[in-house]
């Protein structure tokens, strides 16, 4: 009953929308793209803890940022600044610094939880190696407990060799030898080792799983490597090394595409199998995003409710925590239209990604 009535309330919501062009994010960068700019390994480098030297001031009573995370506020939902901190961290100690300010003051927005600093830790970001990784989060846990003390800092990560189930034989463990060589910042053992060394506070953890053809061979459905790989999350202690949190980019071009069967198949696999495991929370990329040239969203250009929406509204309604991420320009510049995109989005999401404008 409690379900069906968010459904209702959420058809009512969206009646009469005037959202903007949608958009989107998958979950990160094709294995092809490559940061080959390597982190300077001396104190004075990206690494270094230097305090900035005329730092930029930004007014925040004209924030078009600040506007989005207060909007959102207002309406129960919890804030986390997304800001690619390692980006910042690679520029050198100027970047870095600058990057750092901005978040500083953004901190003072009613609501914020903390930062995402960094998109798929070690997977094609510049990251060549654990120590470098292991230094990048020491710098930004450092800084940002200067600048913004008692904010938590989020790392989200792919780890490629879980979804290799190498546990499972030699045709996995040869799959998850393979990655763990391509990103060795990116192992799991690479993972671990930041979680034990206190570096991460919260961390959105995807299982890299691969093609529903390779799982056929193996004998296995997706939904079952996934249930395997958490498993074996779960089994290593990560839920007790960390505030655990699954993700998955489930936006498309005019929204999801999938019907009734795919959606419940997509939620079971994404969202319930974490969440048993002991995920605490589910990551749904993305609100709206340019990505690649196209927009994506979860949502289609009316905001109509769609099979996968229906499915998140239910998980919402029964107590599941989702976040999604969402960004200012991809806003309605319109009032009544960016106040309905706020209170539908606070109908299914319990905490969103609002993009820090760090660049």
């Amino acid at each position: 009953m409690k379900s069906a009535a968010l459904v209702m309330l959420l058809a009512l919501l969206v009646t009469g929308c005037s959202g903007g062009t949608p958009e989107a994010n998958p979950t990160k960068a094709p294995a092809g793209v490559t940061n080959t700019v390597p982190p300077t390994q001396s104190t004075e480098g990206p690494g270094s803890v230097s305090s900035p030297s005329a730092p930029t001031v930004h007014r925040l009573g004209a924030d078009r940022y600040v506007a989005l995370a207060t909007a959102l506020n207002q309406r129960g939902v919890a804030i986390w600044w997304e800001t690619d901190l390692v980006k910042r961290w690679l520029e050198g100690p100027a970047s870095f610094d600058q990057a750092i300010v901005r978040l500083g003051e953004l901190a003072k927005v009613p609501g914020v939880v903390g930062f995402k600093v960094s998109d798929e830790i070690g997977y094609n970001d510049g990251l060549e190696t654990m120590a470098d990784a292991t230094q990048f989060l020491k710098a930004a846990r450092t800084r940002l407990a200067q600048v913004a003390p008692g904010k938590q800092l989020l790392v989200d990560a792919i780890v490629p060799e879980l979804g290799c189930l190498p546990w499972r034989g030699s045709n996995q463990q040869g799959c998850a030898q393979r990655v763990r060589l391509k990103y060795p910042a990116a192992t799991a053992a690479a993972l671990e080792s930041y979680l034990r060394a206190g570096l991460i506070d919260r961390l959105d953890l995807s299982t890299g799983l691969l093609e529903d053809t390779t799982y056929a061979k193996w004998g296995l459905t997706k939904s079952e490597a996934q249930t395997d790989a958490w498993r074996r999350v779960k089994a290593q202690g990560w839920p007790q090394l960390t505030v655990l949190q699954a993700r998955k980019a489930l936006a498309e071009p005019d929204g999801y595409q999938g019907d009734v069967s795919q959606a419940a198949e997509d939620t079971r696999t994404y969202v319930d199998v974490p969440i048993a495991a002991g995920a605490k929370a589910v990551d749904i990329w993305t609100w709206r995003q340019q990505y690649q040239g196209k927009a994506v969203s979860l949502l289609g250009p009316s905001l109509s409710p769609n099979p996968l929406w229906t499915e998140l509204a239910r998980r919402h309604a029964a107590g599941t925590q989702l976040l999604t991420h969402m960004t200012p320009s991809q806003m309605p510049t319109e009032s009544a239209a960016f106040n309905q995109e706020c209170d539908l989005a606070a109908a299914a999401f319990t905490a969103v990604f609002v993009a820090a404008g760090t660049g």
